[in-house]
């Protein structure tokens, strides 16, 4: 199961623009997931559909920051 980070809607003419904004945060995710010793082919996820973009972590991934000290945001 995934932890949905980051979504756009597919607005026309604007494809492009949120395609692009999603590789960005996929690829922010998947350096994550190096520096942290994890694999990003396991733990980082894009779905796409015809109304939007999602980008998602795993859970564990996602429970090992919530448990970690510091702030956690999601863009």
């Amino acid at each position: 199961m995934w932890v949905w980070v980051a979504r756009w809607l597919k607005r026309p003419g604007q494809e492009e623009d949120v395609r692009q904004a999603a590789f960005q945060v996929r690829k922010h995710w998947e350096d994550v997931c190096l520096d942290v010793g994890y694999d990003p082919a396991k733990n980082v996820t894009m779905a796409e559909n015809e109304k939007e973009i999602r980008v998602g972590i795993s859970e564990e991934l996602d429970t090992d920051f919530r448990e970690e000290p510091g702030e956690w945001r999601y863009y």
